[in-house]
């Protein structure tokens, strides 16, 4: 991350198709400091693209803010939140997700305990809601779509109304990013977790891995 950059933004571009009868479409961009774990309703690309229809949606994000080592013999630390839910509606607009960015290590970790974020079209904060999803335990092959069904079943405060819910197709996966099936539950687990890392740390990861084969 930059210190100097005092605030950080997930820019959410919504365009309009053209035609009164198609449905509008949000695209969601994620900065490297925060990940898309999952969306409410529309097309997850990777860990920072998205695509969610028009209306009252869910974004499932997480901050992950990176330690730099202190010396060449020790690993970047990372920091992470519990996954947020932010629940808006829009239509039509242009969306920035805005959060404090934290510099420093101890500001980044008080910032991970309860990361808080915000919604603007226009400069304007929209009207949203935002909860965390408690997770416990390993969360290797998590599956976060399943997991924010299972949040708005438990009626959060950010979950979607049953009548949104039904209404709202299932979340798919873009071209070229389909599950992973593998030999075993833990290659298939390795494999997912390598895909949606970014290149820098799928290379630090090789670079750990390959010597130990």
């Amino acid at each position: 991350m930059k210190g100097s950059q005092g605030w950080i933004g997930l820019t959410l571009l919504c365009a309009a198709t053209g035609m009164s009868t198609a449905q509008a479409e949000v695209e969601v961009v994620v900065p490297t400091d925060f990940q898309i774990l999952a969306v409410s309703s529309g097309t997850l690309q990777d860990e920072q693209h998205a695509t969610l229809a028009d209306g009252e949606q869910q974004l499932l994000v997480r901050y992950e803010g990176v330690i730099p080592s202190r010396n060449s013999s020790e690993n970047d630390r990372q920091v992470r939140s519990e996954p947020q839910v932010v629940r808006y509606q829009a239509s039509n607009q242009r969306l920035t997700l805005v959060a404090q960015q934290p510099a420093g290590e101890q500001a980044m970790v008080a910032y991970a305990k309860g990361p808080v974020v915000t919604l603007q079209a226009n400069g304007q904060a929209l009207d949203t809601q935002q909860d965390a999803l408690v997770t416990s335990g390993m969360l290797l092959g998590v599956d976060w779509s399943g997991k924010l069904a299972e949040y708005n079943r438990s009626g959060g405060k950010a979950a979607l109304t049953a009548g949104a819910i039904s209404a709202q197709p299932t979340a798919t996966f873009a071209s070229g990013a389909q599950p992973v099936v593998a030999a075993s539950e833990l290659e298939g687990q390795l494999q997912q977790l390598f895909l949606t890392a970014d290149p820098e740390l799928r290379k630090r990861f090789i670079g750990w891995a390959v010597p130990r084969l």
